[in-house]
């Protein structure tokens, strides 16, 4: 009887266990989920309004590392991407081909390629996001890019 006890007990751990695994790997699919779709909007909403569809994506205290300089805090980034927007010839597109999410869902990344034009110049490369969950919303905290090649067209 003690030996159909301890059976009982183990299996309950074991199915409660495997229920709490599957539940956390939901939410882990659902975030990750959300993450790519909240970087398919930052492009989105770059391409149709440009400085500020790109900077309603960053957390306050956002930073960016870009020609070996990293720059930080809203008001910097504004000011650091405002003469790149300025160009009218500037375009800046991505794709994002993955995505993943820490199991608390708090935190995430994302990664995929990326084009920027500018005039004839053409700069395509490979770029990280990694983005923080405030108040429900996924933000950028950290941006990066890594240029595979310039050429002129």
């Amino acid at each position: 009887m003690r030996s159909v006890r301890l059976a009982l007990v183990v299996l309950l751990v074991f199915v409660s266990f495997a229920s709490a695994q599957a539940q956390s790997a939901a939410k882990r699919t659902r975030w990750e989920q959300e993450l790519r779709d909240a970087d398919a909007d930052f492009a989105k909403q770059t391409t149709a309004r440009r400085l500020e569809g790109w900077m309603d994506f960053f957390a306050d205290d956002a930073a960016i590392i870009q020609g070996g300089k990293t720059v930080s805090g809203r008001a910097d980034l504004r000011k650091y991407y405002e003469a790149i927007f300025a160009n009218k010839d500037f375009t800046l597109t991505w794709t994002p081909t993955h995505a993943e999410a820490a199991t608390n869902g708090s935190l995430g990344y994302t990664y995929g390629t990326y084009e920027a034009k500018s005039g004839t110049d053409v700069s395509r490369g490979m770029y990280l996001t990694i983005w923080r969950r405030i108040k429900g919303k996924w933000k950028v905290v950290m941006d990066t890019g890594s240029a595979l090649r310039q050429q002129p067209q």
